[in-house]
């Protein structure tokens, strides 16, 4: 538990940074836009910062923090110790050093312990304005490929679904996970339109940092973008394919200058079904909500056999009439939204592919990827849950999409209706 001092500076660098943003924001959106923005942000951080408050004050018991916070205590004692390392102290960090993945975040933990100090409350405020400016990425995206209402659902969706906000409360990187992937989908919309290095630096600082942070992932976003860029284009076929092999040249750098040829061999490696057996045993073994246990994905039969049951709970667990333990029941409300808005994102998903799909084209890659990967990965509910965030962002604009789409085909029936109607009817 953080200290009431603690807590003062924590509270005090939250106010700061945070009226820079809105004032930013408000700058960047001019009026009923900027104040809509500005005042989901608040809305949305205040929630965060609470859940903060209540999860720090309550992470020295020990039940409590096996249920809610999680992996919180390894990143804080790592960047802990790198703190204490770059201060001048003899320690090694062996998990930082040698780890394939995550090790981004404990260093960003060690950075803010070695600036103010062992305060995780600071981490935790960050962690949920991290959260919240993937709200603004979120509405960015979806007014690019649809339009400003649609983009204001999408907001709200990202703004208040329970998921996104738990996992922004304690020190967890979920939230610079989604930042970082939304960031790399915004990047390559901008890019599609205009090539501009401020967009090139952007799209390749948030990849190499989301590799640092689920390298799998990453490598799922260089893929999804990369490799439809050409296919996205407004240019013509010789502007397209330069713009596509200056892309892909300057990834290709960045990635030789910032990480070293042993980490990408060691992440490469994991591309292997056996080693993917082997992760989703550990899960079945030692999870508590697992599930389809037998299925053994080490052969490409075993992967697709996987499949369709890992979808139903990939994008439909925790199933309300399989409900068991506290933190599951919390989430029936939530999940009861999520089943209401499927519709909406079905009525989306078929608007984008009939009229949106080439500008769309990354980010339906993208999300149809991970969430196929997941569903033959994944074995616990839990864990299955926690991973779904990262392709939920990207519902909630088809939601948003979706749910525009059924008002505007309400609205045309209206008039049709009216139009044949006589004139004293109307």
């Amino acid at each position: 538990m953080t200290g009431f001092f603690d807590g003062l500076v924590a509270a005090f660098l939250a106010i700061l940074w945070n009226a820079w943003i809105v004032s930013r924001v408000r700058r960047s959106f001019p009026g009923a836009e900027g104040q809509f923005l500005a005042k989901i942000y608040l809305w949305s951080l205040g929630l965060r910062y609470a859940g903060a408050l209540f999860l720090n004050a309550y992470a020295g018991d020990s039940v409590f923090a096996d249920t809610f916070w999680g992996d919180s205590s390894t990143y804080d004692y790592g960047g802990y110790l790198m703190s204490l390392q770059w201060s001048g102290q003899t320690f090694v960090v062996p998990t930082v050093v040698t780890a394939v993945s995550g090790y981004g975040f404990q260093y960003f933990v060690g950075a803010i312990y070695f600036l103010v100090g062992r305060n995780q409350l600071v981490v935790q405020f960050l962690n949920g304005t991290i959260g919240g400016l993937s709200i603004f990425v979120i509405y960015g995206i979806a007014k690019h490929l649809f339009d400003a209402k649609a983009a204001r659902w999408a907001a709200l969706f990202m703004a208040f679904f329970p998921q996104m906000i738990f996992w922004s409360c304690a020190m967890y990187k979920d939230p610079s996970i989604l930042f970082c992937i939304s960031v790399c989908m915004y990047a390559v919309l901008k890019l599609r339109e205009r090539f501009t290095l401020a967009h090139i630096a952007l799209f390749v600082a948030s990849s190499l940092a989301l590799m640092t942070l689920r390298f799998y992932i990453f490598y799922m976003v260089a893929f999804a973008t990369l490799g439809t860029f050409l296919f996205a284009q407004r240019r013509g076929l010789f502007g397209s394919v330069l713009a596509q092999i200056a892309l892909v040249a300057v990834f290709l750098g960045a990635m030789t200058f910032g990480v070293r040829t042993e980490t990408i061999e060691q992440q490469t490696s994991y591309f292997d079904l056996d080693k993917l057996q082997t992760a989703r045993l550990g899960q079945t073994t030692l999870g508590k909500s697992a599930f389809a246990g037998e299925i053994d994905v080490s052969t490409p039969t075993g992967a697709l056999a996987a499949l369709p049951i890992g979808l139903a709970y990939l994008l439909f667990a925790p199933f309300p009439w399989a409900i068991t333990g506290l933190r599951q029941l919390m989430t029936l409300p939530e999940t009861l939204v999520w089943y209401a808005l499927m519709p909406s994102l079905l009525r989306g998903l078929r608007h984008t592919l009939k009229e949106r799909l080439r500008p769309a084209l990354p980010i339906l890659v993208f999300a149809t990827t991970l969430t196929i990967a997941y569903a033959i990965f994944q074995s616990n509910v839990g864990t299955a849950y926690r991973q779904r965030t990262q392709v939920t962002m990207f519902f909630f604009i088809l939601m948003g999409a979706g749910i525009e789409e059924k008002r505007r085909q309400r609205e045309q029936l209206r008039l049709r209706e009216t139009a044949v109607l006589p004139a004293w009817q109307r």
